[in-house]
């Protein structure tokens, strides 16, 4: 498959990349781990993650709707390789049935110097760390970029010789976060985590307000509640897209506790098709099309294509 983008190759580690990449915008966080280690691994910012407003800019996200997305949106490893191979990258797919599995494709890849993509659960209140519990939905699923061992678990494995010989449960690898910096994360939390990826997953919904009146609603028309757009991130007269049925069950609560004689409709599935409709003024909706399948105990190691296949 001939590549939309050629790449070209780099040697600055994540680390030591001066140019700062971004945050994630949308529900798009597959192609966004892409597009991070694309932007390592060539000159930085050579492809975007978005276009943000210019027509002729080739973006991480153009290429997933090419390759069959609706908004940018990945729904299954095989997508995801497929959007990957567009970018001038190349991948391999790996499961693991345990740590112990898991920690040996870490290793491997850090010492080919390639990077790691892993599937997580992202905790339910913020969001902003991998959990092992009550967070199955399918919308807590988050892609993170792993670029090698910590620091301190560089020290570690350099005492002990052999990564086999030591206790998965106290190894950290370094993240890119979605601030823009690094992190270092517990192994044994990234691995719980991805034990709790949906095994079934089922279409992706999203919308979007059209113009930023809607920030703020008419509290006399019913639905109009429907979620609330961040003109401060995305800027311009539109808001970018939503996941349809996360961001509205969760403004939904908000809003119900906040004004509990206002009338809202609180199920999901009606309201997407009101609105998909167009009996939800100012709002449109997508939804995928693309097949699904499970990320679940998978990981996906990802370096240069060195010829177009």
């Amino acid at each position: 498959m001939e590549s939309l983008h050629q790449s070209v190759p780099r040697c600055i580690p994540l680390t030591r990349c001066k140019k700062n990449f971004g945050l994630q915008l949308g529900p798009q966080c597959k192609v966004y781990a892409l597009a991070v280690v694309h932007h390592v691994l060539c000159a930085c910012g050579q492809l975007l993650p978005y276009k943000k407003g210019d027509r002729n800019a080739l973006s991480a996200r153009k290429i997933a709707k090419f390759c069959g997305s609706a908004v940018g949106e990945i729904t299954s490893p095989e997508l995801f390789q497929k959007v990957a191979s567009r970018m001038g990258m190349a991948t391999s797919l790996r499961a693991y049935k345990d740590p112990v599995e898991m920690v040996l494709l870490l290793d491997h890849a850090f010492r080919a110097g390639c990077h790691v993509i892993v599937f997580v659960q992202m905790d339910r209140d913020t969001s902003s760390r991998p959990a092992s519990s009550d967070c199955q939905s399918q919308w807590l699923e988050h892609a993170i970029v792993v670029v090698g061992w910590s620091s301190g678990t560089l020290t570690t494995l350099k005492a002990k010789g052999d990564v086999s010989k030591v206790e998965y449960k106290t190894l950290f690898v370094t993240c890119f976060a979605r601030s823009g910096g690094a992190e270092d994360i517990s192994l044994s939390e990234i691995y719980n985590s991805s034990c709790q990826v949906v095994e079934q997953r089922k279409p992706e919904r999203f919308y979007k307000h059209l113009t930023l009146d809607r920030h703020v609603p008419d509290r006399t028309v019913k639905d109009s509640w429907l979620g609330i757009c961040d003109p401060c991130l995305k800027g311009g007269d539109s808001c970018y897209w939503h996941d349809f049925d996360f961001r509205y069950q969760h403004y939904l609560k908000l809003h119900r506790e906040k004004y509990p004689d206002l009338h809202i409709s609180c199920d999901l599935d009606a309201l997407f098709d009101r609105a998909a409709a167009g009996l939800v003024p100012g709002i449109v909706t997508r939804e995928s099309f693309s097949d699904n399948g499970s990320f679940r105990k998978k990981l996906v190691i990802v370096s240069l294509k060195t010829t177009d296949d």
